[in-house]
């Protein structure tokens, strides 16, 4: 569109007629245009987990709030752990003194002063405290919350001294390192739209490129709309609502015209003016008004269809610079 435009200021001209200066346009028929279709869709992270706690117990620290971000690992909150951390610490002295036991009984065992039915009830001991030690373990940390990924605190349900059952939502977080458009496109457009192809998108009044990822297999609540899904290669706050740029070509002769030059007319039409030559032998020039149908507007000109033939000399300033009928030598 750039290089038409171009080439419309480029042809542009001013004719001296008499005292008067006309600037004209000499434009040719086109074949087509594009348009870009803004489609909405809203901006989503990637990733967006629920936290609760595994195990009921009452809430001794809370780290986060809505809003603050996290890196993967970073402990978000804490249950009273004052009992699980007292029988890990029997676990712990259980498995050692069976540890001990065990490693006596393979030096007796070696001298034959024990039965293999002694050892084995030595070695089921130290299995048996292994796996309590290891299981309290788990529960020790079943007492934290940790961050599953680098994220922010979208929601908080819980505060400090609250008794909590196991699964009770206590966090909602997102991820802070990606974002998505899910976006509903009609099927005679998504089948234009190609897999891993980069697509332009408007987001509150700036550009991001995304990749269209992938594409939902149904259609959506009974339309021929189909939930697509583009990946952003940098982060947008996610709720935004971004609209996805959609050149579609337009197959419709035309042309290209300073929207100044149009004045709106009867029925829907539209009226330029043009300057047609007169049958004299003077050259004289006389200015005729042309109905058109505005077709698509973008920035300052139009593409207009009508009766317009190539090489008319279209008047730039339109009523305002003219008078229908006027003639020039």
């Amino acid at each position: 569109m750039k290089k038409l435009f171009l080439f419309l200021i480029l042809g542009a001209s001013t004719l001296l007629m008499g005292q008067d200066s006309l600037e004209v346009l000499e434009v040719e028929i086109q074949d087509s245009y594009k348009e870009i279709k803004l489609i909405p869709g809203k901006v989503l992270p990637t990733q967006i987990s629920n936290l609760a706690f595994e195990i009921p117990g009452i809430v001794y620290k809370i780290n986060a709030d809505i809003g603050d971000r996290f890196a993967k690992g970073d402990v978000l909150a804490e249950l009273d752990s004052r009992e699980v951390n007292a029988n890990f610490m029997q676990a712990e002295a259980r498995f050692k003194l069976s540890k001990l036991a065990l490693d006596r009984f393979e030096d007796l065992k070696k001298d034959g002063f024990i039965s293999a039915q002694e050892f084995d009830r030595a070695s089921a001991e130290y299995d048996v405290a292994k796996s309590e030690l290891e299981f309290f373990k788990v529960k020790l940390s079943q007492t934290k919350i940790t961050a599953p990924y680098d994220g922010f605190i979208q929601d908080r349900m819980i505060d400090q001294g609250t008794i909590i059952s196991p699964g009770a939502m206590v966090f909602q977080f997102v991820s802070s390192t990606s974002v998505e458009a899910h976006v509903s496109i009609p099927s005679d457009i998504i089948q234009n739209l190609v897999i891993g192809q980069e697509y332009t998108f408007t987001i509150e009044g700036g550009n991001a490129k995304a990749k269209f990822s992938r594409v939902a297999p149904m259609t959506i609540g009974g339309s021929t709309n189909r939930l697509a899904i583009f990946r952003f290669k940098e982060f947008i706050n996610p709720g935004s609502i971004g609209y996805l740029n959609y050149e579609n070509l337009v197959l419709a002769k035309g042309v290209w015209v300073p929207f100044s030059a149009l004045s709106e007319s009867d029925q829907g039409l539209w009226s330029l003016f043009v300057l047609a030559p007169e049958n004299d032998s003077f050259g004289s020039v006389k200015v005729v008004r042309e109905l058109v149908e505005l077709l698509h507007i973008e920035g300052n000109f139009a593409y207009v269809t009508g009766t317009l033939t190539p090489g008319e000399q279209v008047i730039v300033g339109g009523a305002s610079k003219v008078i229908e009928g006027k003639i020039y030598d």
